[in-house]
């Protein structure tokens, strides 16, 4: 955990709020989702908490930034909310008023890294469910004027999306323009939304739809146990490439597709060379922001979508990007859904093949998630090849426990492009995370000048022997 810098100074504000409505609900499908996983990460459930940062214009002062923080725990009700009953089924429970203790933290003027501490020392450590307030503020000051705010949330209460327009609200606070601001949505009506009649007919046909994709996908992307697992067992990796902000919308543009179909074309396409499998199951990972209801909602309604990539037969980049729009509009259309129905239907399959059935891989597109969030581009009129040097491999803070074995996350980066793997090193030891890394970085940058055939990416290299 990330301790305070020398000559670092805090001390805390209380910031009193008084929300207004309260009260307990059950949990929404996206909190569920998030819960059960927790449940499986244990002791390392801070794995799920994330981080979003605002720079501050220096025309603000502490009261006026401590008064916008004070708006968005009023109107936001998930910021309110905490779990009771966490020894069974827990409910969500809002509070009308309480206090929170926010951090403020003088740093040096020239010290660009601050941030980046706080937010780390703030994610490292997992929640209070039922007695924490599920996020953590810090105000920065620079010769005592407000210059960044750090805030640290827990999954049952935000996802990166959302917090987006948690950002908004913040700048709309600070700027005096709340009174133009369409009221908040509430997660406890969202979730007695989702019992409903009407929310439990969406929910069978979602249920209908993983019925369907499950009899088509391996029993898993990776099997147990095929290599010796490092310690701690669940490693995790960074490539950040100035190449790929280049390429992939250069990639995309030409295809006319969306950036996240290539990425994800290309994550399948090396995937289904490591593993064998014609048929990739991946769980992609669904904002679910479509209905009113859920527009501009603060809560977590991320959930996994099941993503099918029918690659039998295809032998080139362009047709598996092609394969994988189809594939993925197919996923999203039913990426909200109630997790106790796919457990059932999970449970129905697993039956009838004999064996546990579940990809155990997943993959997330963070970039440009939300209001505000930064786009790493790339120089323009560069070719992406001139700029392979400057790719950086990083080796992250690893994990004792995860609920999965291969877990990808795609994120900006100033300049770059940035992609996050965590896997379980049972399945893929450290120096086929790194190749495959590569590969994929590979593939996106021959693809920049048309059609690459797909021979050879992905396959076992001598750095892993069985």
């Amino acid at each position: 955990m990330t301790e305070l810098a020398a000559g670092e100074q805090v001390r805390l504000e209380k910031v009193e709020f008084d929300g207004q409505s309260s009260g307990t609900a059950p949990l929404t499908w996206g909190q569920r989702a998030i819960w059960s996983a927790i449940g499986r990460t244990r002791p390392g459930d801070w794995y799920f908490n994330f981080c979003r940062t605002l720079m501050l214009p220096r025309r603000y002062d502490l009261p006026q930034v401590l008064a916008a923080i004070r708006f968005v725990l009023e109107r936001h009700e998930s910021l309110r909310t905490r779990l009771t009953g966490t020894d069974g089924e827990p409910l969500q429970s809002a509070a009308a008023a309480g206090v929170l203790e926010v951090e403020v933290l003088e740093v040096a003027a020239g010290d660009r890294e601050a941030g980046a501490r706080v937010a780390e020392r703030f994610a490292a450590r997992g929640f209070d469910y039922e007695r924490e307030w599920p996020v953590r503020i810090a105000v920065l000051t620079k010769g005592g004027v407000p210059a960044e705010l750090v805030m640290a949330f827990c999954h049952l209460a935000a996802d990166y999306e959302g917090t987006g327009y948690l950002l908004r609200d913040i700048r709309a606070a600070l700027a005096g323009r709340t009174a133009d601001l369409p009221p908040a949505p509430r997660p406890s009506e969202l979730a007695l939304h989702q019992e409903s009649a009407e929310g439990r007919r969406f929910a069978e046909a979602a249920a209908a739809h993983w019925e369907r994709a499950y009899r088509l996908i391996p029993v898993s992307m990776f099997p147990a146990g095929e290599y010796v697992p490092a310690e701690p067992r669940y490693q995790r990796l960074e490539l950040i490439s100035p190449a790929l902000a280049v390429a992939v919308p250069a990639v995309a543009g030409r295809l006319a597709v969306s950036t996240s179909t290539v990425l994800l074309a290309a994550a399948g396409a090396v995937l289904r060379g490591r593993t064998g499998h014609d048929t990739v199951a991946m769980l992609a990972i669904s904002g679910n922001r479509v209905a009113p209801r859920t527009r501009e909602i603060v809560s977590t309604l991320s959930l996994e979508a099941l993503v099918v990539l029918p690659f039998e037969g295809v032998t080139g980049f362009e047709e598996a990007v092609r394969a994988t729009g189809r594939a993925a509009m197919a996923g999203y259309r039913f990426g909200h859904y109630d997790e106790r129905d796919r457990d059932r239907v999970v449970a129905a399959e697993s039956a009838r093949r004999g064996e546990p059935v579940h990809p155990y891989c997943c993959v997330n597109d963070l970039r440009g998630a939300g209001q505000g969030a930064a786009v790493g581009r790339g120089p323009a009129g560069v070719h992406p090849a001139a700029l392979l040097d400057g790719t950086r491999l990083l080796e992250l803070s690893p994990l004792e426990q995860l609920s999965c074995r291969f877990c990808l996350h795609f994120d900006d980066a100033p300049g770059a492009l940035s992609i996050r793997l965590t896997a379980d090193t049972g399945c893929l030891p450290l120096p086929a995370m790194a190749r495959f890394l590569r590969e994929t970085e590979r593939l996106l940058v021959a693809a920049h000048d048309g059609e690459v055939s797909l021979a050879g990416f992905g396959v076992h290299g001598p750095e892993d022997p069985r």
